[in-house]
């Protein structure tokens, strides 16, 4: 079986697909990534064969001019918050809103005519059986379509699209912005829409079962299985800590990509400084110059994988990315979490700590004494570990990326 995969070109997005691509590959089928050529040598280093499509996207400099413009042209900033759940605000003019701005300001730069003409005519050329996609990356579907493959989709953290569309029917629906937004793309390869198209044939999810919105989506659940990219176990991570450890991160796209800082180096530097605890952070490089004595007990790395640090940690605190929030209930480790990044925002972080597993704090009220308060609540209190524990667990129960093979196996199979 020939298997497509697509991700918009974010190491956080590529890392996603990794296990389940890899599991694919073991059981004998062709696999090959298709992403803007921002993302070939990451691929590369996964061990799998790349297919640059499209000019280089440069998400960091798409933010950047998005952040200077007007709020109604920017999506950061837009009225329209695709995380919003309130049913008193959801009505049905903000969800079509919502679904209007998602188009237009986060999909479209996605799914630029170069790319989506590269990967189609590329599918076209090898056809697939199957194309798995990032759930950002429309490119995916429209491709599956134009070739006759089969198509399921993969989330990388809450499933708001389902969510806001499932809402925007409930409230009885009308011209549909992501049906317009879509027709339009595959208009180009005369195609038509339908339903299929938006959500996939299947939704591979690999979120606890506690994240899902009850939207009717026919969901196949995968673990969690962590991928950090390229890296090297430092050698210091072989010896066992001394006193309890910590690890303090800002995640991949929101270091890399948006340039956004949860909390200052000034504020971490003084919150733990008296702790008995190790902390070991990986921040922004202007985080790792900054002029703020650092305390002893405090190490500063610009990259250290979670997946070989994790398991030596008390706690961690992070921004809330679903990747990083991953890793740490994969391992069972208490969660500090500073929310605000584009997609989960506190949505996530609340719902793991409806878990008893983390605690989350307000980044834009942050101070060093909350900060520091917080971190030791998180410590020593049991409740927390236990409900880490808990949450580790119910992970673990999902199928492995290798037990979902056979059912993308059965998808293909049906569209055949």
């Amino acid at each position: 079986m020939k298997v497509l995969f697509t991700t918009l070109a974010a190491n956080a997005h590529l890392y996603n697909l990794v296990p389940v691509a890899w599991a694919l590959r073991a059981a004998g089928h062709d696999v090959r990534v298709a992403a803007q050529p921002d993302l070939t040598d990451a691929i590369v280093q996964a061990g799998l064969p790349a297919v640059p499509v499209g000019n280089a996207l440069d998400l960091a400099e798409l933010s950047r001019r998005a952040r200077q413009r007007p709020e109604e042209q920017n999506l950061f900033d837009s009225r329209f918050d695709i995380t919003e759940t309130r049913e008193e605000v959801l009505d049905l003019d903000y969800t079509r809103g919502v679904l209007a701005t998602w188009c237009s300001m986060g999909l479209e730069p996605l799914a630029h005519d170069t790319a989506l003409d590269d990967v189609v005519g590329f599918a076209r050329s090898w056809q697939p059986d199957l194309v798995v996609w990032d759930a950002l990356t429309y490119l995916g579907p429209i491709a599956a379509r134009a070739s006759g493959a089969a198509q399921v989709r993969v989330l990388f953290g809450l499933d708001h699209v389902a969510r806001v569309r499932a809402r925007f029917a409930e409230l009885g629906g009308g011209t549909d912005p992501v049906a317009e937004w879509l027709s339009a793309k595959l208009a180009r390869f005369g195609l038509a829409f339908d339903e299929e198209l938006v959500l996939g044939q299947r939704t591979v999810d690999p979120l606890p079962p506690w994240t899902r919105f009850p939207t009717g989506v026919d969901y196949l659940p995968v673990r969690h299985v962590p991928y950090n990219g390229r890296s090297v176990v430092p050698a210091w991570l072989a010896e066992p800590p001394t006193r309890r450890r910590v690890c303090v991160t800002l995640g991949l796209s929101r270091r890399d990509l948006w340039g956004v800082e949860r909390f200052s180096a000034e504020h971490l530097f003084e919150a733990v400084a008296d702790l008995d605890v190790e902390v070991v952070a990986t921040l922004t490089a202007r985080q790792l110059h900054s002029p703020t004595a650092r305390p002893d007990n405090v190490r500063l790395h610009d990259f250290v994988p979670l997946d070989a640090l994790l398991p030596t940690c008390a706690a961690v605190v992070h921004h809330g990315g679903a990747g990083t929030m991953g890793n740490a209930v994969a391992h069972g480790v208490p969660q500090l979490v500073l929310p605000g990044n584009l997609w989960d925002k506190s949505g996530l972080a609340d719902l793991l700590a409806e878990q008893g597993a983390c605690l989350v704090l307000d980044p834009d009220r942050l101070t060093a004494a909350e900060l520091r308060a917080q971190l030791l609540r998180l410590l020593e209190e049991p409740s927390f570990a236990a409900g880490a524990e808990k949450a580790r667990e119910q992970a673990q129960s999902a199928p492995t990326p290798h037990e979902v093979v056979p059912e993308l196996e059965r998808v293909a199979a049906g569209r055949r």
